[in-house]
């Protein structure tokens, strides 16, 4: 207890009073929570030993409720038991009401049995009755149909004999609808009759008809012709559906003899420009025949299947007819063009004309619209059907339109025409036109001939200036966008919105690489050429000139056009490929793809920087040549900047000038880049190449370097500007003076005294080269002494040992990596590398330019190795002679220097 934290122990002794009044008064006791502990309750009882004086009262207490509490659950155990009892008598009172209603719900049933055996006693004979009356009625009312059948069929009979087909289409209805009633008496013998003659009837009446309908000729048929030809077509819808689909055959067939008379797959007739005249020809048979074409219902839609026959027929002979000229329609592209637009105008206009129930227009349209969308009810267009199997597809397809129909007469009508429109726009559109299908690549084949060679003329007679001051881009750009639009245009609207729309895209694509391919070819081209006006004794420093791009003037506005053509010619593909999908049909618009374009055009941006940069740098090659030749030991005084930095920035100046406000921001953006990349190295390697510089000499070039700095600073502040422009000018800055850093450390190191030569060279570039360092005591001058301990204090610092021979020869500065600099392929660790495009995150530039740029590089490490094996015999030799001449060694090394850099600028010369 003693343990209890003092902070809960209790200030006072235990009143029991109090307790008790607690306990009493709480909802809940200390002993029925959760995290009850006795020795816890104990404790905050008696905290101390004065408060045990209470014990006693407190254990009576205790003993007291223990009392209270086993009284309470002896009353509620009783009072339980009394409950369990008075539960089962309840039980019991249920269960015997449950019994006595069963026996109440089973006497009802009975009583309910005993009352329909009554009823059905007493209806018994009532029954009898009905059935009785019901049974005569039946019989009375088949005698009377009876009666009236044979009067009707006698009448009928009559009719026929007279021909009066009217009166014979009204009685044959009413037979037919009597003879209904005795289908199931066909058993009787004289339904049996009845039956016989009224199919012999039928059959007669069938045969008449036809015969009536034959005396249809060309010539305008009479009043009282007319009105018996419709009363025989009543009569034949009374027949039946197969007498009906004869007689229309029979009509169809008698006109399309005509028609075949006519037109044929041979003659003046069957050349492709006359189709047209097959079109008019039915068109102008429709509008004279209308009165013939009027006595048939409008149901039977005889002109329209008229049309169908036409269209088969026509189909047929024009497909025989392209199979005989194959060999001549590469010549006849015109009349097959027309041909085929002839076709789409005259299945346009049939479908147009039968989409209104009973629709019986007659004159052409001029719309050119060739194809809608397919309506999905399964008919296929191509196929021919004769007039019967065309109304068989048709009542089908109405059958199931109007099987869950509602029984408004209404709306059953308007289902019918539905289902006619549907099956008029199935089977004229691409009905004909189809078979023209397989011979439209002569078309194709015309179009890409045309565009090829719109290419080549809108490309010759470019001026390569702007199109506009807003729109700075080439004319032949939009010359060509219109000449890809107009063949776009005219294929959707005359030909085809099929195959060959999507036939005619593949040509479209080979059009605009062609295009890039012209575009390409405008670029200045690489040659060694190009440093012709660096002199030979440059050249020769420089080493190998493949790479070189001369600019003339006006070639950065070139240049600057190309970028902006390709990026609007991309563009425009992309507006050429969402036009083909929305019009080609929806299968075939998937497969319409110029991202192989776009990627050509891609490159032409990619390609015309590459050129840019190695233009401007072909530029920048002869100062940083001059830089070389000057003689830096002999300067004794730091001055102005140098006339080599004066004419760098004027270069770089002149591009600013020229490409900034010509090029898109990004592709200003990376050419600044790139070309900041490409010359840091340059630069550092031209300092490399240099004989002894002084310290005036060292002071000279950072403040030339600081010059060079501001020009590549400005010249990026000749872009557009903008804000974004100048954060990125404010970046770019930045990465000069990071790219620039190496060169400015190099020169530190060199003005360094030469005690402290290595102690700088380590902390200014750390990650240099052991090579790099002894070219930097040569730059220094050092004497033979202060070369050997400085050589020796490397090699003891650094643990690597370097070759004695630096100590009997200055070092050459001219190792085969070096002419791999000044060919764009500098060290990835200086930022270089190869050139890359800004377009899709920054990806590398095409092997095509890649390659060649190896392929120099290689020659130029070649010619180096070579040039540094002829240069080391020479340079024995001079050492040797040098040795001889005298016996002061700084005398020694200075003629050394002077005799072997004397030797090697020779030997270049007179390579």
């Amino acid at each position: 207890m003693n343990d209890m934290d003092p902070a809960l122990q209790p200030s006072s002794s235990v009143d029991m009073a109090t307790i008790n009044r607690q306990e009493t008064d709480n909802s809940e006791s200390p002993f029925d929570k959760t995290d009850f502990s006795a020795a816890q309750y104990v404790n905050d009882l008696f905290p101390d030993e004065d408060s045990l004086a209470n014990l006693g009262p407190f254990i009576d207490s205790i003993h007291s409720q223990i009392r209270r509490v086993d009284g309470e659950i002896l009353e509620a155990v009783r009072r339980q038991s009394s409950s369990g009892s008075k539960a089962r008598h309840e039980l019991r009172t249920a269960q015997s009401s449950i019994t006595e209603m069963l026996q109440q719900v089973g006497e009802i049933k009975r009583k309910a049995a005993q009352s329909e055996t009554m009823v059905q006693e007493i209806c018994r004979d009532i029954k009898k009755l009905d059935f009785a009356k019901k049974h005569l009625t039946s019989t009375i009312t088949a005698l009377r149909r009876l009666g009236m059948l044979i009067t009707a069929v006698d009448q009928l009979q009559l009719a026929a004999e007279r021909r009066e087909f009217g009166e014979a289409a009204h009685l044959l209805g009413a037979v037919q609808q009597l003879a209904a009633h005795f289908k199931d008496y066909s058993h009787v013998p004289r339904v049996a009759e009845m039956r016989g003659r009224v199919a012999a009837l039928e059959q007669s009446l069938r045969g008449t008809s036809l015969r009536e309908f034959e005396l249809l000729g060309e010539d305008f048929p009479s009043p009282a012709l007319l009105d018996r030809l419709r009363d025989c077509c009543a009569v034949t819808a009374a027949v039946g559906s197969a007498a009906r689909d004869e007689l229309v055959d029979s009509v169809c067939r008698r006109e399309m003899g005509v028609y075949t008379q006519i037109f044929g797959t041979i003659g003046e007739t069957a050349k492709l420009e006359r189709t047209m005249n097959r079109y008019k020809w039915l068109l102008r048979r429709l509008e004279a025949r209308k009165d013939v074409w009027g006595i048939f219902p409008a149901d039977w839609r005889v002109p329209q299947l008229l049309c169908v026959t036409f269209c088969s027929i026509t189909k047929t002979q024009l497909a025989e007819i392209l199979d005989e000229k194959a060999g001549e329609l590469p010549h006849q592209v015109s009349n097959l063009l027309k041909a085929v637009e002839a076709t789409h105008i005259f299945e346009a206009e049939m479908s147009r004309r039968y989409e209104t129930p009973g629709g019986s227009g007659t004159n052409i349209s001029n719309n050119n619209v060739i194809h809608g969308e397919d309506d999905g009810d399964g008919f296929d267009a191509g196929e021919g059907f004769d007039a019967a199997e065309v109304r068989w597809r048709y009542e089908k397809e109405r059958a199931q339109r109007t099987s869950a129909a509602s029984s408004s007469p209404t709306k059953q009508t308007l289902r019918q025409h539905a289902a006619a429109e549907a099956v008029a726009r199935a089977l004229f559109r691409g009905s004909i036109s189809q078979v023209f299908v397989p011979y439209l690549k002569v078309y194709v084949d015309h179009v890409e001939r045309s565009l090829t060679w719109s290419v080549e003329q809108i490309t010759s007679a470019e001026t390569w200036q702007a199109l506009a001051a807003d729109q700075p881009i080439l004319k032949s750009a939009n010359e060509l966008t219109e000449a890809v639009r107009g063949e776009m245009k005219d294929c959707v609207s005359r030909i085809s919105r099929g195959q060959t729309l999507l036939d005619l895209s593949l040509v479209f694509g080979k059009v605009y690489t062609a295009y890039a391919s012209r575009l390409v070819s405008k670029l200045p081209s690489r040659s060694g050429a190009a440093a012709a006006g660096t002199g030979k004794s440059t050249a020769a420093m420089l080493g190998v000139t493949d790479w070189h791009v001369k600019l003339e003037d006006g070639d950065i506005e070139v240049i600057a056009l190309i970028i902006n053509t390709a990026e609007h010619c991309i563009e425009m593909l992309r507006q050429l490929e969402k036009a083909l999908v929305a019009r080609l049909e929806a299968p075939l618009g998937e497969k319409v793809d110029f991202s192989e374009q776009e990627d050509e055009f891609r490159s032409v941006v990619t390609q015309c920087l590459s050129t840019l940069i190695l233009g401007v740098e072909t530029k920048l090659e002869i100062h940083l040549a001059s830089l070389m030749r000057h003689n830096w030991a002999a300067v004794e005084i730091a001055g102005d900047q140098s006339d080599f930095v004066g004419a760098m920035r004027a270069v770089l100046a002149d591009v600013g000038t020229n490409a900034g406000p010509a090029l898109p921001s990004n592709h200003f953006r990376f050419f600044c880049d790139k070309l900041l990349r490409s010359l840091a190295p340059r630069v550092r390697e031209a300092i490399f190449r240099c004989r002894a510089i002084s310290d005036a000499g060292c002071q000279q070039l950072r403040l030339d370097l600081e010059a060079l700095k501001g020009g590549l600073v400005s010249m990026a502040k000749a872009g557009h500007v903008d804000e974004d422009s100048v954060a990125w000018t404010a970046t770019f800055a930045a990465d000069v003076n990071a790219q620039l850093a190496s060169v400015e450390a190099v020169l530190k190191v060199v003005s360094s005294p030469p005690e402290a030569l290595l102690d700088a060279f380590m902390e200014l570039l750390p990650d240099a080269s052991p090579s790099e360092f002894q070219r930097i005591a040569d730059l220094k001058g050092l004497k033979r002494s202060e070369l050997a301990a400085v050589l020796d204090d490397y090699t003891r610092r650094v643990g690597h040992v370097l070759p004695r021979t630096a100590l009997m020869q200055p070092h050459s500065n001219t190792t085969a990596g070096g002419n791999n600099n000044y060919l764009g392929a500098t060290d990835s660790s200086e930022g270089g590398g190869m050139f890359t495009s800004p377009l899709k995150g920054g990806t590398a530039m095409p092997s095509s330019f890649r390659a060649p740029k190896a392929r120099v590089a290689s020659k130029a490490s070649t010619s180096a190795q070579e040039m540094a094996a002829r240069l080391s015999s020479v340079k024995q030799n001079a050492n040797l002679q040098a040795a001889k001449a005298t016996d002061s060694m700084r005398e020694t090394t200075g003629r050394m220097l002077g005799a072997m850099k004397s030797l090697r600028f020779m030997q270049r010369d007179q390579q």
